[in-house]
């Protein structure tokens, strides 16, 4: 990488910058992700998917408002984890409503 030349921009109007925690603090996006997840039948991509929206949230307010002990949830999300079908199911719930 040292080797490549600097490019300077001419004019950085546009630009914007990108911060992924705006978006997975969404709970409509990060739904619609873990749907999407689901019917490709993506159970790591789901799981990464929320353990990334569980970083730039409150982990125990998840667990309480869908029902399922911190415990469970973090045990689901671990790489070894084989959540539940109730589990998903209430999770996605919470994240729709």
């Amino acid at each position: 990488m040292n080797d490549l030349p600097a490019v300077k921009l001419k004019n950085r109007k546009g630009i914007i910058g990108f911060n992924p925690d705006v978006r997975l603090q969404k709970r409509e996006v990060v739904a619609q992700a873990l749907w999407q997840c689901l019917v490709e039948n993506d159970i790591e991509a789901f799981k990464e998917i929320l353990r990334s929206h569980l970083e730039v949230t409150n982990k125990d307010e998840l667990a309480q408002k869908a029902g399922i002990p911190r415990r469970t949830l973090f045990r689901m999300l671990s790489p070894e984890g084989n959540p539940t079908l109730e589990n998903l199911g209430k999770i996605i719930h919470h994240l729709c409503a």
